[in-house]
């Protein structure tokens, strides 16, 4: 019931997380989304185990998607360990995480991993591709190979960068339209 996600920046993990709740049927009420940049703490852990013992308001589960876990504290980590051994049957652990190195051994033992890769250029390349074509929009493939060059990988990244370019395409064709 704890389903770890790891990889680098913009790779998916949150997008995978929200799959996951959709076929696992949990209500957007029983879904908590957790960032661990902002609450690392043990009292944070104290909350989900409390909480955990609730039957779902809707639907057949709970989850908890934990963003950035690997920056829980040493004692919220090992207080989380517990809660994982004790898990009710309606209870799932989403974490996500772009360190899995700084998570203790223990909570990776007792998770199921999939790891996240950067995407290729190839890949990268074909997602704009799709999304210009699905969107009804063209740019030169000089553009599309920077913003390649530019995402680092990053499908989330790319498509910022598409986003912006095709902004900037359609005020430069409103302006050259009014001149």
């Amino acid at each position: 019931h704890c389903i770890l996600l790891s990889g680098p920046s913009g790779s998916g993990k949150t997008s995978v997380a929200m799959i996951l709740q959709t076929k696992l049927e949990c209500s957007s009420n029983d879904f908590k989304d957790i960032n661990c940049a902002d609450f690392r703490g043990i009292e944070m852990v104290r909350d989900i185990r409390r909480d955990m013992t609730m039957r779902p308001i809707a639907g057949p589960c709970r989850i908890w998607l934990i963003d950035e876990c690997h920056r829980l504290s040493q004692d919220a980590q090992n207080a989380f360990l517990k809660m994982l051994e004790d898990t009710p049957s309606h209870v799932y652990f989403i974490l996500s995480m772009t360190e899995p190195q700084r998570l203790i051994k223990p909570i990776h033992t007792r998770s199921t991993e999939i790891k996240f890769n950067a995407l290729s250029v190839k890949l990268l390349t074909q997602l704009i591709q799709d999304v210009l074509k699905k969107e009804g929009k063209e740019l030169s493939e000089e553009v599309v190979d920077r913003i390649v060059e530019n995402c680092d990988g990053s499908a989330r990244k790319a498509l910022v960068l598409l986003d912006q370019v095709i902004e900037i395409e359609e005020e430069d064709d409103q302006l050259n339209a009014v001149m």
